[in-house]
């Protein structure tokens, strides 16, 4: 952890050589740690108090296998954090060259990893490739048996043409000679890159068992492609086969990612849209096929892309499809899944404000990249942390998915439908790279449940932050700015609050120093402050105009994720009890606000069935409507809520804590539903505590975590209504869209004005058709949407739109 607590005097190092000084999450709370990570508690630190990571368990341990859990020891929390870019730390007893030249004598120690394989020949003469090129050949030649062999030889040419663009030519010596390069200047412009010792030594145990490993990271930016490479190193751990889509195919540096384990894939698996590659499909299938076959690890980022807006977006199934099949088949006999996420104070590759603004993207190009190094070297991005999940066995996992299948809330698109581009760098599900046989669907299904599981344990071990956690105060509680004591306070609060759903932060230090650092790094055009006399106090701005607000947004989206089902719950709360943020904004009215149980369930899934595409609100192993319903029941804990109870004539009432031990007694007891029949349930009412002012400020809080993302669909509905009279071009569609969203608000209509990003609108259009309510087809090399009449679509989005504006109203 970096710590930003800063000293008694300015112009004194922050770090000495064998020894830094450091501060837990709370402000009062120090220790010591020294070269070998242990902690030196000082006379205030309560080692209870803290903890080392959260993600050292993963996010989800009731799926998880016995196996994961091996890895678990006591001693693993304690060993701390390790910035791997210091080496000092880890010489030991060194000498005078050592000293003086820490960096390189730490890389000289370094084992050179064993010569990688080259497959190229073994994949181009495989059985599946070799059916592949004749498959095609004959559609090419319709059946022509004289030109048949002079197409199977030119098919054969392209082949080994592809391959060679396709392939990797990882260098042992040049991983270790980039990995010296990258520890010694990656600190010209990050403080430090974090990992936790205790992850790291779970994942070298992991890489011990003979079986391949499959690192799949959350993309955040381009570091990552070497980020993972180099904290292997560290670790005299194995760097995997790294795929990369083709967009990053640039001279000269597509030759330092290959030496690097880089292999290019395309980023649309088939040219032409209408008919399947198989032979390009073949191709990539046995190329990653025999890469494990061998136990080489891979890596690839699960979401396909670079997410544009923070949050975590939907995973691409189509690469780790390939890991499933190879275990189907019997390629390998096991894999050790590591999900991995990054946490970056600042964005390193820009902002994304030109496509959240309807803009197309810029296409990487050499020169773009030599520019973007050299801005890179000449600003501060502040530090970086990465987290390696718990690995886990993909043998086990598949065992459990199949005992207990997958029920998503909505089904992974299936293939022929059209989805909006994001921009991926790697097929989705409809890409899917699966044989075409009768396991094929349940096959897909585990894929989809393996691949939910990993964005969600990544995403719940993400750590937020300083400037995160910053930003999401600043949008979610003090749009019209804050003075400096009171967000220190709300900073110890949302500590307390991301430690009670067992998070870990990636920062720590006294908050005033924590929130100046934070506004510092991401500069005056972000968030302003100004000196107010009257008060005596320094109070900061957010800039919430076009396009500033969509990079703050990104920052804070990093939180969103860890308060979305809470969020979920407290609108359909807000609906049920007809209650608005201009209501949770004032004083209480005097009149008791009572909600249905039932109810609020009901339309908190159905809010979750809306806002699918956002979030993966749970892992494949838990119901929706269970876990709803039991932080249901947390609210009445935090006292948001409070239960009813109604004495009745030959009725015992219970008390809160007796009540709910009867009713789960009964559930227990094996009644035989014939004697049911005709029995009463009571209906079971909640009262909201609005005339408490910290639970409606909690509860507007917990409404403007979701308030942008449910103004977007918002306004996709009422649009879609109001324009989608008849078919009309996709990309028509979705720029008139972003029109009207953004005139909304340059007019003050819109109550976030974040609402109107494109990628958030392009969210809610598929959303829509997800659920079938829209269709997409293409025609006439256009892509034409329109609403789906079969469905009565209209009426579902009329509700839709009634449900959405009662809850932002």
């Amino acid at each position: 952890m970096r710590n930003l607590g800063g000293g008694p005097s300015q112009s004194q190092p922050q770090r000495r050589l064998f020894r830094r000084r450091t501060t837990n999450i709370d402000a009062e709370t120090r220790f010591d740690i020294d070269t070998i990570g242990a902690f030196k508690m000082t006379p205030s630190f309560q080692p209870e108090h803290f903890t080392t990571n959260r993600p050292l368990m993963g996010a989800c341990c009731s799926c998880m296998p016995r196996s994961q859990k091996d890895f678990m020891n006591g001693g693993l929390r304690e060993m701390g954090m390790r910035n791997i870019l210091d080496v000092r730390t880890e010489l030991f007893n060194s000498g005078l060259l050592a000293r003086c030249f820490p960096t390189e004598v730490y890389a000289i120690n370094r084992p050179l990893f064993q010569p990688y394989p080259n497959i190229t020949r073994s994949v181009i003469t495989s059985p599946r490739v070799l059916n592949a090129i004749e498959e095609t050949a004959r559609q090419v030649t319709r059946g022509d048996m004289d030109v048949l062999p002079k197409q199977i030889a030119l098919l054969e040419k392209t082949c080994a043409n592809t391959m060679t663009m396709m392939t990797a030519s990882v260098s042992s010596f040049f991983i270790k000679i980039t990995a010296w390069f990258l520890t010694k200047y990656l600190s010209k412009f990050l403080h430090s890159v974090q990992v936790c010792r205790g992850q790291m030594m779970m994942v070298k145990e992991a890489s011990k068992r003979n079986v391949p490993m499959i690192y799949l990271p959350l993309h955040r930016s381009h570091l990552d492609y070497i980020l993972v490479t180099l904290i292997l190193w560290h670790y005299d751990i194995r760097a995997p086969f790294v795929a990369a889509g083709d967009n990053m195919n640039i001279p000269f540096f597509n030759l330092l990612m290959r030496w690097l384990g880089g292999f290019f894939i395309r980023r649309r698996l088939d040219s032409n849209r209408n008919k399947k590659d198989i032979i390009y499909r073949a191709l990539l299938h046995e190329y990653m096929t025999k890469l494990l076959s061998q136990g080489e690890g891979l890596e690839f980022f699960i979401e396909g892309g670079r997410t544009r807006t923070g949050k975590s977006m939907i995973p691409k199934g189509g690469l780790l499809s390939v890991v499933v099949e190879a275990f189907n088949e019997d390629e390998i006999s096991d894999a050790f899944i590591v999900p991995v996420t990054f946490s970056y104070e600042k964005i390193i590759d820009g902002n994304y404000c030109r496509e959240q603004m309807g803009l197309p993207k810029i296409k990487e190009t050499f020169m773009g990249a030599v520019k973007a190094i050299f801005r890179v070297f000449f600003n501060t991005y502040g530090s970086v942390r990465v987290d390696f999940a718990q690995p886990f066995s993909l043998k086990e996992f598949m065992m459990h998915a199949k005992a207990y299948p997958y029920h998503p809330i909505t089904l992974p698109t299936p293939p022929g439908r059209h989805s909006l581009d994001y921009g991926a760098s790697y097929p989705n599900f409809s890409s899917t790279l699966l044989s075409t046989n009768g396991e094929a669907e349940n096959t897909r299904m585990l894929v989809k449940a393996l691949a939910d599981h990993v964005v969600y344990t990544s995403d719940h071990c993400t750590a937020p932050m300083a400037t995160h956690l910053i930003a999401f105060l600043l949008l979610t509680k003090y749009r019209e700015g804050v003075y400096l004591r009171e967000l220190t306070k709300s900073v110890h609060w949302i500590i307390r609050e991301l430690q009670a759903l067992r998070a870990d932060v990636g920062f720590c230090g006294q908050s005033e120093h924590v929130i100046l650092y934070a506004q510092e790094l991401l500069g005056k055009h972000l968030i302003s402050k100004k000196w107010q006399e009257e008060d005596n106090d320094l109070k900061l701005y957010p800039n919430l105009s076009l396009p500033s607000v969509f990079e703050l947004s990104y920052y804070a989206n990093v939180v969103s994720t860890h308060f979305a089902l809470e969020s979920v719950l407290a609108v359909s709360i807000l609906i049920n009890g007809n209650l608005s943020l201009f209501h949770l904004l004032t004083s209480a009215t005097g009149v008791e606000k009572k909600v249905l149980r039932e109810k609020v369930l009901e339309v908190a899934e159905e809010i979750c069935t809306i806002i699918h595409n956002e979030f993966i609100f749970l892992p494949p192993c838990e119901n929706l409507n269970s876990v709803l319903a039991s932080m249901l029941e947390s609210f009445v804990s935090k006292e948001i809520l409070s239960t009813e109870e109604s004495a009745m004539d030959d009725e015992l009432v219970f008390a809160g804590k007796d009540r709910r031990w009867a009713d789960r007694l009964a559930l227990s007891l094996d009644v035989d539903d014939e004697e049911n029949e005709g029995s009463y349930v009571a209906d079971q009412y909640y009262q909201i505590n609005t005339e408490r002012s910290d639970i409606r400020e909690r509860l507007h809080f917990l409404v403007c975590v979701l308030g942008p993302i449910l103004e977007a669909h918002f306004l996709v509905v009422k649009f879609a209504l109001e324009e989608l009279h008849t078919e009309q071009p996709e990309e028509d569609f979705m720029k008139s869209l972003g029109r009207c969203a953004r005139g909304k608000v340059e007019s003050g209509l819109a109550l976030f004005s974040e609402s109107c990003a494109m990628i958030g609108l392009k969210s809610a259009v598929k959303s829509l058709q997800d659920l079938e309510i829209l269709y997409s087809y293409e025609g006439a090399n256009l892509r034409m949407l329109g609403l789906n009449e079969q469905q009565d679509s209209r009426t579902t989005l009329e509700h839709y739109a009634s449900l959405l504006e009662t809850a932002l109203s």
